[in-house]
């Protein structure tokens, strides 16, 4: 999201701190990027290829490898939500939505995934995600990666040819989640999962930093309503699409689509955590905020480790689903 970025780019600094020249990587060891072909693009392809989160390539496989473990400890139940990177052994596993290769790399290095497919709208992340590949020596024949299109209604894949999804901080972005879902469930083989985060409306992030610190304390998103302002206050003001979800809502979505679906809860960001310190207190005394808004506030309870929960699963902006096809 936004307003993390500075404190991405401060621990790349600090990572990159440590090492003076980066590792060059020869051009026949990159993978060829597979394009499908489509007549049009859409905002969001427009928007995510010229917004690519962590855009600066990594010089060296330990710090690709120290941004994971980073990653993985910055968002307050982030790993085990996610089940961060599982057991795959043999199976093949797609990474949709990849960016510039977090996750791909996580499941080709942590994992003994027989393949691992990436695919994404923008060909500056694929070809992160590709050099990033080849700083740490996986082999070719584990990995696919695959520049695909908002506007296609399809993903590029054989029916029942996948063994697990991963699907992380995408499907909120997209013009058509429902359709797919549905292909998900097309490409997955019987009895195989998939792990989904979309953004989460039962969180701290729309009901106390969106609507109270942003909206009434610093005066932002004049004349916008909650879900508008929601939108621009994720990943940038310009991002064309970025919608949240109730556990409820996006369940129903999932089981439309044909498969069992868990909710999890929703991981927390250092954002959301800072906002409940500071301002949860004076929220609930303030006129301008709405009762929605309080109730939600209200009624939080908070584990061993201090963090927020509502309804029995934790209150953060990544709404975490575990799917299965049966």
């Amino acid at each position: 999201m936004s307003t993390l970025k500075g404190s991405v780019k401060s621990v790349l600094q600090m990572l990159r701190a440590r090492t003076t020249q980066p590792e060059a990587v020869p051009q026949e060891e990159l993978l060829a990027v597979k394009r499908v072909e489509c007549e049009t693009k859409t905002a969001v392809d427009s928007y995510w290829s010229e917004h690519t989160v962590n855009s600066v390539p990594f010089r060296t496989a330990r710090e690709s490898e120290d941004y994971l473990a980073w990653r993985a400890s910055a968002y307050p139940k982030f790993k085990e939500l996610m089940n961060l990177y599982g057991e795959h052994d043999e199976e093949v596993v797609l990474d949709y939505g990849c960016g510039p290769g977090n996750d791909v790399v996580g499941f080709a290095i942590y994992t003994k995934a027989k393949k691992v497919i990436g695919i994404d709208v923008s060909p500056k992340a694929l070809a992160l995600a590709n050099h990033r590949l080849a700083l740490h020596e996986v082999s070719p024949e584990r990995i696919e990666l695959i520049q695909s299109s908002d506007s296609l209604s399809s993903v590029p894949l054989e029916d029942e040819s996948v063994d697990y999804i991963h699907c992380a901080g995408v499907l909120h972005h997209t013009s058509s989640p429902q359709i797919l879902l549905k292909e998900f469930y097309r490409v997955l083989r019987p009895g195989s999962r998939a792990c989904i985060m979309v953004y989460n409306r039962d969180s701290l992030w729309l009901h106390l930093y969106t609507a109270y610190v942003r909206m009434i304390v610093q005066g932002d998103f004049q004349g916008l309503d909650l879900m508008e302002a929601f939108t621009r206050n994720t990943d940038g003001e310009n991002c064309p699409i970025a919608r949240c979800y109730s556990a409820s809502e996006f369940t129903s979505i999932c089981r439309e689509a044909g498969f069992d679906c868990d909710y999890a809860g929703g991981y927390l960001s250092d954002t959301e955590l800072a906002s409940y310190k500071k301002h949860a207190k004076a929220a609930l005394k303030d006129a301008r905020l709405a009762e929605e808004h309080k109730e939600f506030i209200a009624s939080l309870s908070f584990d061993e480790e201090g963090l927020p929960r509502h309804n029995g699963h934790y209150a953060g902006i990544g709404g975490v689903y575990w799917l299965k096809k049966a």
